[in-house]
Parts: structure tokens; sequence; C-alpha cells
């Protein structure tokens, strides 16, 4: 599996959104663009359900 574009922005969108303090940030980095793979589709899809669904 290769990293792109968007998994990299999926990446720092979710770091700009973190309010806990991040401790080992190399560890957290390493284990996020790890997972960036798996979880970029869910987070997508329950984005686009929440302002679908989410404001009416």
């Amino acid at each position: 599996m290769k990293l792109d574009y968007s998994h990299m922005a999926y990446v720092i969108g979710c770091l700009h959104g973190n309010t806990s303090k991040v401790g080992n940030i190399r560890s957290y980095l390493l284990t996020t663009l790890y997972n960036a793979i798996l979880t970029i589709d869910n987070y997508y899809r329950a984005e686009v359900g929440h302002d679908l669904y989410g404001s009416g």
C-alpha cells in the first residue's frame, strides 16, 4: 500500500483538528500515516453523511 496526496492531506487535517496533547509526535505521525489508508474512506463517508443528513 502506498500513501498519496489525499492521505497526507487527511492526516494533516486530523492533526489540525486534534485538541489533545501529543507526547511522542514521531510515534503519533507514524501511527496516523500507517492507519490513514484504512480510515480515510470511513472518515469522509461520515463527513458526507453528516453534511447531507445532519442539518435537517
